[in-house]
């Protein structure tokens, strides 16, 4: 059973070279951190019910629920990359751990 189904969009305006790439050998995300320093991340994290096409790529039933987690980079000022992660939920645990933060 596949571990995730990621969709990824990539400005190529901020890495041009993006668009001659395969990702065969090496995967979008490791490949553009070793290019383009990235200066700020935001992240949304939600549940959803599989619709077909995500159940068909996940091997999981249309409607089995499903952890997304979305991910948007910036480099200094200019959006590079944004990318949504689709997981099965059975097989998936969302952990944070915090401490206080300084005053």
């Amino acid at each position: 059973r596949p571990f995730a189904l990621e969709r990824r969009l990539i400005n190529l305006s901020a890495v041009s070279e993006a668009g001659d790439e395969a990702f065969l050998e090496t995967a979008a995300g490791p490949w553009l951190i070793g290019r383009v320093p990235w200066s700020e991340a935001e992240h949304r994290i939600r549940a959803m019910a599989a619709d077909e096409t995500v159940a068909d790529a996940l091997d999981i039933d249309p409607g089995a629920p499903c952890l997304v987690v979305e991910r948007r980079t910036w480099s200094a000022e200019h959006p590079v990359t944004h990318v949504r992660f689709i997981y099965p939920a059975e097989s998936h645990t969302l952990v944070a751990r915090f401490t206080p933060s300084q005053g």
